[in-house]
C-alpha cells in the first residue's frame, strides 16, 4: 500500500481561479463572431530569372497562330479559397504564411495575394 499512499500524497489540491465574469465571456464570444469570411486569390508565377518552359511553348504556339507581336509569356497558377479572419490585415498575413510554407516554392516562384 506504500505505492497508493505516495500517489495520494502527490495529488495536492489545486486552486481553481473563478470563472470569468459575464463581461469577459461576451468579449470572447464577440471575438469569435467578429471573424468574417473572405475570398483569397493567390497568383503564383516563376521568378523573372527562372526559365518558363510552359510560357515559351505558349508563346511559340501564339506565334504559329499568327500573333507574332506576343512576347515574354509567363504561365502561372491561381489558387482561390475562402478564409475566416478577424480583419483583412490578419487574413493577408495568414495567406502569406500559407504561401511561404506550402502554396509557393519561394526559391523559384513569387506570389501575389488578393483578398476579395
Amino acid at each position: 500500500m506504500d505505492g497508493v499512499e505516495s500517489v495520494t500524497q502527490l495529488a495536492a489540491p489545486v486552486a481553481l481561479s473563478p470563472p470569468p465574469s459575464g463581461e469577459e465571456k461576451c468579449s470572447i464570444s464577440h471575438a469569435v463572431e467578429a471573424q468574417i469570411l473572405m475570398r483569397a486569390k493567390v497568383h503564383v508565377f516563376l521568378k523573372p530569372g527562372v526559365l518558363d518552359v510552359q510560357g515559351k511553348a505558349v508563346e511559340q504556339a501564339l506565334h504559329g497562330l499568327g500573333w507574332g507581336g506576343v512576347s515574354q509569356v509567363r504561365v502561372g497558377r491561381t489558387i482561390e479559397f475562402d478564409l475566416k479572419a478577424a480583419d483583412p490585415a490578419a487574413a493577408e498575413a495568414e495567406v502569406k504564411a500559407m504561401c511561404d510554407k506550402l502554396l509557393a516554392n519561394t526559391v523559384i516562384e513569387s506570389y501575389r495575394v488578393e483578398l476579395v
